[in-house]
């Protein structure tokens, strides 16, 4: 677990079981992280949809960004190396900001709800991205 907290990364697994079997297989296998029940299948359809013939959720792993955005999927997941995969995949998907590096692509709303995009203003302009913590008033 350290090598994926390590990324500033939250872990949680998520199947259709009830939070009590969570909770028992938590504590059997001694995860270290959060097992989320999807008793509605609502997340599942969302995400990695349903296979109806065992009702279970589909054995998928995603990769989501500080900004909400889906970096990365994996639909091979292989039940004797996630660990290690997972932590592959976030070091080679998550953006790593160095100076004199590129720039990782964005899209983000305005004010007046227009999508900005970075890589769409390359070679046509400089850009200055100006970050506070929340919108307190003017200024």
């Amino acid at each position: 677990m350290s090598d994926i907290e390590d990324t500033k990364t939250v872990l949680f697994g998520v199947s259709v079981d009830s939070v009590d079997s969570h909770k028992r297989f938590r504590e059997q296998e001694k995860f270290g992280f959060s097992l989320l029940a999807d008793t509605e299948f609502e997340v599942s359809k969302q995400y990695s949809g349903v296979m109806e013939r065992f009702n279970a959720s589909k054995r998928v792993t995603f990769v989501i960004d500080k900004a909400g955005y889906i970096r990365a999927i994996d639909k091979d997941v292989k039940v004797q190396t996630h660990g290690e995969d997972v932590v592959k995949l976030l070091k080679k998907t998550l953006p790593r900001i160095e100076v004199g590096q590129p720039a990782p692509d964005f899209i983000a709303k305005d004010g007046a709800g227009k999508l900005h995009q970075l890589s769409k203003l390359q070679d046509k302009k400089n850009v200055i991205l100006a970050f506070y913590p929340r919108d307190f008033g003017r200024g």
